[in-house]
C-alpha cells in the first residue's frame, strides 16, 4: 500500500474512533438512564450535636459518564443556623478545586444550633443515597433527590431535585431568560461570556448558582457554591425536576429555609452567606453613558456636548474597551 493511501486508511481511523469516542457519552446522558445509575451508599453514619457525617460509597460500577465514578465520597452536614442547612460532598480521597475562602469567605456557624429547633429538616436514605431538605413545622419537601442517582466523577457531577408542577423558580444567573424561568425544557448555562446584542435565552458576564422558589406556602434558597462550569435543567418529562450538570469540584451546598409569610427573608438569609452589596460612591447614582465603538476623544467629547446642550446631566462617560486597543 502506497504511503498515501496508508496515510488516508489511518486518518479515516482516527477520525471514526474520535467521532464515536465524542457521540457515545451522549447517549448516556439522558436523564432515564442517569437516573437509573447505582449511585452511592451512606455508611458509617455519625451524629455530633449539629453535625451529621457519612461516607458515600460506590454502589456497583457506576455509570462512568464522562469517566470513571470516584469510589468513596465524603458527606458533611451541619446546621449552621435555625434557617440555614450546609451540605458538602466531596472526594475522599483526592483535594478538588472549591471556591478559595479569600475570595468568598463562608459564613460562621452559630454553635448553639439546635437541629430540632431548626426550620428545615435533613433527612437521607443510606441505599441507594438520597436525600432530602423539608421544612420542620409542616414536613412540606423543599428539595429532594430520591429516585435520581447522586454521580460524581472526575469532571461530572450530577444531583436532580423534583419540583412541583409548574414550579416558580428565579435567579440562576446571569442570563436572559424570563425572570420567572420556564420550567419545561430549559437550560441555564453558567459559563461567563460577553454576549453582545444580548440575545434572548443566553449566559451573560455572571455566574451566580443559587435560586429562590416561591410557593404559597412559603419562599426558600437553594446555592450551590461551586465555580465550574455547569447546565442546570428545569424540565417537565415524568414530572418537573431541577438538575445540575457540573464539570468539576465539589458539591456545596446552603439551603436556606426563608419563611412561610415573608418573601424577603430568604434574600436576607441569602446575603448571610454571600455578603451584603459593597456601599457605593455618590457619583455612581447619577446618569452613566456607555457604549462600545467610540471613534476617538472627538467623538467622545461630542456626545458629552450633547447632553450638555440638551440640559441632561452627565455624572459619567464610559468608553468601554475600545479605546485600549491602540495601547495593546
Amino acid at each position: 500500500m502506497q504511503r498515501g493511501a496508508l496515510w488516508n486508511v489511518l486518518r479515516a481511523l482516527v477520525v471514526t474512533a474520535l467521532f464515536q469516542a465524542r457521540t457515545v457519552p451522549a447517549t448516556d446522558v439522558n436523564s432515564q438512564v442517569l437516573d437509573a445509575c447505582s449511585g452511592y451508599d451512606a455508611t458509617n453514619v455519625k451524629t455530633a450535636g449539629a453535625t451529621l457525617t457519612a461516607d458515600l460509597v460506590l454502589n456497583g460500577d457506576g455509570c462512568a459518564v464522562f469517566g470513571p465514578d470516584v469510589k468513596k465520597l465524603g458527606l458533611k452536614v451541619v446546621y449552621e443556623t435555625n434557617t440555614r442547612i450546609h451540605v458538602k460532598i466531596v472526594d475522599a480521597n483526592a483535594t478538588r478545586f472549591e471556591v478559595p475562602e479569600s475570595i468568598f469567605p463562608r459564613p460562621a456557624a452559630d454553635k448553639h444550633v439546635s437541629p430540632k429547633a431548626a426550620a428545615i429538616q435533613f433527612n437521607y436514605t443510606a441505599s441507594p443515597f438520597s436525600f432530602s431538605i423539608y421544612r420542620t413545622q409542616s414536613r412540606e419537601v423543599l428539595f429532594s433527590t430520591a429516585s435520581h442517582a447522586l454521580i460524581f466523577e472526575p469532571q461530572y457531577l450530577r444531583v436532580k431535585t423534583n419540583l412541583p408542577d409548574d414550579a416558580n423558580i428565579y435567579g440562576l444567573g446571569e442570563h436572559t431568560h424570563p425572570f420567572r424561568l420556564p420550567t419545561d425544557n430549559t437550560t441555564l448555562t453558567l459559563w461567563s461570556r460577553d454576549a453582545y446584542g444580548i440575545p434572548v435565552g443566553t449566559n451573560l458576564y455572571g455566574n451566580h448558582p443559587v435560586y429562590f422558589e416561591h410557593r404559597t406556602t412559603g419562599t426558600h434558597g437553594v446555592l450551590l457554591l461551586n465555580a465550574n462550569g455547569m447546565d442546570i435543567k428545569l424540565t417537565k418529562a415524568g414530572g418537573t425536576a431541577l438538575e445540575y450538570n457540573v464539570i468539576g469540584g465539589v458539591l456545596d451546598f446552603y439551603f436556606l429555609a426563608g419563611s412561610t409569610s415573608d418573601p424577603t427573608a430568604v434574600a436576607r438569609q441569602y446575603a448571610e452567606v454571600a455578603g451584603t452589596p459593597a456601599e457605593v460612591p455618590y457619583w455612581s447614582f447619577g446618569l452613566h453613558q456607555c457604549r462600545f465603538g467610540y471613534k476617538d476623544f472627538v467623538d467622545v467629547a461630542g456626545v458629552i456636548t450633547n447632553y450638555s446642550a440638551a440640559g441632561i446631566p452627565l455624572e459619567t462617560m464610559w468608553t468601554d474597551i475600545g479605546d485600549f486597543q491602540s495601547l495593546s
